[in-house]
Formats: C-alpha cells, sequence, structure tokens
C-alpha cells in the first residue's frame, strides 16, 4: 500500500461521524485496512482505499460538511512531528513553512506550496490527481485545517484573511463562513489556498522552544527520507541530492538511477516537476540550515553549496526566500 494519507485523518473523520462498531466496518469496507488498523495504526492508506473512505463516510451521513468539521479536529498535535515543529517555531512565517515543506510526510495527495508578497503569505494546496467530489472532500478538509491551525498557534482569531477554493460553490456554501470566520471566502479560483496578511508572519509564537523545535525538525526529516525510499522518482531524486548537497548534477544522478540524463529529464515531466526545481529545494533546504549556525559564514554557505562566488549564491537566494541570507540569519 503506497503511502497517500496518514491514518490519522481518517481516524478524525470517523470521529465526526461519531461511529459506533457497525459504522467503523462500514466505513473501512473496501479500503484495503481494518478497523483495528484504522483506530491504532500511525500507517498510511493508498489513494484507491482513500477514495473508498471518502465515498463510504458520504454513504454513512447526510451531513454535507463533514469534511471541513473533519478539517477543523486537525490541530497542530494531530499531524505528528510536522505539527510539533511548527507548535515551537519561533513565529507564524516560520511554521507555515514548516507546514509546507514537511507536508508530504503526511500525504501524497497534495504539496503545499507557500508563497510571499510584501503584502501576502499564501499556503497553496497542489493536487496530484484531477478534480473529482474526493479531492474536493480533502480540499475542504486541508483548508480547515489549516484555517484552525492558525488559529491555535496565534492564538486569536484570523481577521484580514482569504480562502480560495478551485470548485463552484457547493450546495452547503453557507457553512463555510460558520468554518472560515473573519476570512473572505473565494470560489472558482485558480487554485485552493490559504492567505493571510504578511504582518501574521512576523507575529512570535508562545509555545517557541529552541531544543523541541530542532528535534521535531529531525523527527520529520527521517519520516521524510522513509517515505522517499518507497516513493516516485522525483522522492528517489529528492533523496539522492540530500546525500550530497551541492555537488550532484543532472548526469551523476541520472547515472545513480541507471538512467541518461535525457529520459531523467522526460520522467520528471511526467511527474510534473523538473531536476532544477528539485535541486533548488534541496539547496534553499540546506542554506537555511547552516545559516542558523553562528560559526557558518555566507561565504563558507556559499562553498558548501557548491557555488563558485558569494554573488551567485546571494543571488539564488535571493529567488529562494524573497530576501538576503544576512537578512534572513538576522531575522
Amino acid at each position: 500500500m503506497t503511502p497517500d494519507l496518514a491514518l490519522t485523518y481518517c481516524r478524525m473523520i470517523a470521529q465526526t461521524l461519531g461511529l459506533d462498531d457497525t459504522g467503523l466496518t462500514a466505513l473501512v469496507r473496501g479500503t484495503g485496512i481494518d478497523e483495528e488498523t484504522l483506530l491504532h495504526s500511525d500507517g498510511f492508506i493508498d489513494w484507491d482505499g482513500t477514495r473508498q473512505l471518502i465515498a463510504n463516510a458520504h454513504q454513512l451521513t447526510d451531513q454535507p460538511d463533514i469534511a471541513l468539521q473533519s478539517g477543523l479536529r486537525a490541530l497542530p498535535a494531530m499531524h505528528g512531528p510536522m505539527g510539533m515543529a511548527a507548535m515551537v517555531s519561533p513565529t507564524l512565517r516560520d511554521a507555515m513553512r514548516l507546514f509546507a515543506r514537511f507536508n508530504n510526510t503526511r500525504t501524497r495527495i497534495f504539496n503545499t506550496v507557500m508563497e510571499e508578497t510584501p503584502e501576502r503569505i499564501t499556503l497553496r494546496l497542489v493536487f496530484a490527481y484531477p478534480h473529482d467530489s474526493a479531492i474536493r472532500f480533502l480540499t475542504e478538509s486541508a483548508m480547515a485545517s489549516s484555517y484552525a491551525c492558525y488559529v491555535m498557534l496565534r492564538g486569536r482569531p484570523l481577521n484580514d484573511g482569504c480562502v480560495y477554493f478551485n470548485y463552484p460553490a457547493p450546495p452547503w456554501a453557507d457553512a463555510y463562513p460558520q468554518v472560515f470566520r473573519g476570512m473572505d471566502i473565494v470560489f472558482d479560483a485558480p487554485d485552493a489556498a490559504l492567505s493571510l496578511p504578511a504582518s501574521y508572519g512576523d507575529e512570535a509564537l508562545h509555545s517557541h522552544d529552541r531544543d523541541l523545535l530542532w528535534v521535531a525538525i529531525r523527527q520529520c526529516e527521517v519520516r521524510q527520507e522513509t517515505l522517499r525510499k518507497q516513493g516516485t522518482l522525483s522522492d528517489r531524486v529528492l533523496s539522492l541530492l540530500h546525500q550530497e548537497p551541492g555537488k550532484a548534477t543532472l548526469e551523476s544522478i541520472a547515472d545513480q538511477l541507471h538512467m541518461s540524463p535525457r529520459t531523467l529529464i522526460r520522467k520528471l515531466k511526467q511527474e510534473n516537476t523538473r531536476f532544477q526545481q528539485l535541486l533548488d529545494q534541496t539547496l534553499s533546504r540546506r542554506a537555511a540550515q547552516l545559516l542558523s549556525l553562528p560559526h557558518y559564514t555566507v561565504a563558507a554557505v556559499a562553498e558548501d553549496l557548491g557555488y563558485p562566488d558569494v554573488a551567485s549564491f546571494r543571488r539564488a537566494f535571493q529567488r529562494w526566500f524573497g530576501t538576503s541570507p544576512s537578512r534572513f540569519r538576522q531575522q
């Protein structure tokens, strides 16, 4: 069974429905898991099983906003090490970055992309499957969870934000304002996304704990590495890139995967990604880690990552994070 969705989220659906033993049996029918696995496993369910579980959930209730209500239950503590890392982050911006960075430790059905402008911070969902009723269910649940997490982390309501949905308003659209209080809601948007004022990102989190943060991040990285070994070609490429940050090339990675560079480019394109995108992801992560260490100068980080000079590294860093390495370190 491929690790497409953490079973934790399936349990939240069951809890929202308030199912008894008979209901649990009906919920997992045809999903490839049993009631014991649903209730106690920390594992995953594959995409076919996820779709069947969602279909079963709809048959067990006439409550149209079940996905929204399930999502509201998914507070940071329910997201495993990723949620813990977010809880002990220094600022809300750092927490949002960690949710985007380690989203793939909880699901492969969608990626979370974080985008920043001087005015807004936006988390956008990019799904791996075409839009259908199951994807809409997961969109509602994921957006409700994101909203609930940031309200909890911030410790007060979200205002002046916007939630975007890339589908028409459903018949139960009047339930959305009750879930996303204080937010503007936009349907038929290009993407599913949650956008907040950039000023929110600077707000300190009262639960920040530096030691716990690094422990949680390390747990996320270990989980990420484990899942990559059984994942897509993109995951395998990332795993190899992480072994030699700043030294690996398209040619060397292709050789390790026993294929030509042209074949590697073509197969990555089939997964809607590029080698340079995966390389940037690896280098930016390594750069952020090294800059957090006081004995690493900007020049030393540039050398570690294989850049021919500091100016080239500064340009790449500006592209990744929208700021300079020095300012990033100060923040």
